[in-house]
């Protein structure tokens, strides 16, 4: 079990590491840029022992969406297209991928066999409800020895019902133990609805990890236009070009 611990010891530390890089400022059109109406949600992440804090925006617009959180290399999803497109600043390419074959391989990854005696996550669908911002939010558990992860979701009309599942599996590419989490990643890429409140705590030694995601706010107002759109000066991802030209 201290083994399956450390898995989870390190999951948080790459959460505390990705938070360590600073997201990008609220998205705010300049006096002549082109703009959208969006909806703009704010969520502040919480992370303790360290005592940090910091916040980011999802935005949403138009069946589109992208977060704020991820810098040089994002993600912009596509709800009319039914697609992911990831985008790379730093080489100034992108490549999309249907929703439907994300998921295929998200599956496929959880579903590899795990070493002889190694638990599974158990996730929990609670009776528990409450409200957050005004809307009946129900509670989720996903346990596994000393970890636990509590979301409390809740179906907004002003979010996407599958952007959460689909924010969940077209994440980072699964570690080889990714198996550890299949049934609460099935149950988490079945979801509709998003977690207004994602509390995470792993105890360690003689202290508690706690990594804690709270959205604080849900507005609509001008964002650019550009925040959700790929550079026109972009260029297919030459891995992507050669799948192309093979399925020709």
């Amino acid at each position: 079990m201290r083994f399956v611990s450390q898995i989870w010891l390190a999951t948080l530390i790459v959460v505390f590491a990705a938070c360590n890089r600073q997201p990008l400022p609220p998205p705010q059109p300049a006096a002549h840029e082109p703009k959208v109406r969006a909806t703009v949600v704010t969520i502040q992440t919480t992370i303790q022992p360290a005592n940090k804090t910091y916040t980011h925006t999802l935005v949403i617009a138009n069946d589109r969406a992208r977060s704020s959180d991820e810098v040089d290399e994002w993600r912009l999803f596509d709800f009319r297209e039914k697609r992911v497109t990831y985008v790379d600043d730093l080489t100034k390419t992108y490549r999309r991928v249907p929703f439907a074959e994300i998921v295929a391989s998200h599956r496929e990854t959880i579903e590899k066999p795990l070493p002889d005696g190694m638990p599974r996550a158990q996730f929990v669908t609670g009776r528990a409800q409450k409200t957050l911002l005004g809307m009946a939010a129900k509670q989720s558990l996903i346990r596994m020895g000393a970890y636990q992860r509590e979301l409390w979701i809740a179906e907004h009309p002003l979010i996407p019902p599958n952007l959460f599942a689909m924010m969940q599996a077209s994440g980072s590419s699964p570690s080889k133990l990714a198996g550890v989490m299949r049934e609460a990643d099935e149950a988490l890429i079945d979801l509709r609805g998003y977690p207004l409140a994602d509390h995470a705590e792993l105890p360690y030694e003689n202290t508690k990890l706690i990594v804690e995601n709270t959205v604080v706010k849900i507005e609509q107002r001008d964002v650019p236009a550009a925040f959700l759109n790929v550079n026109r000066a972009y260029n297919l991802s030459k891995a992507q070009q050669s799948r192309s030209e093979r399925s020709k």
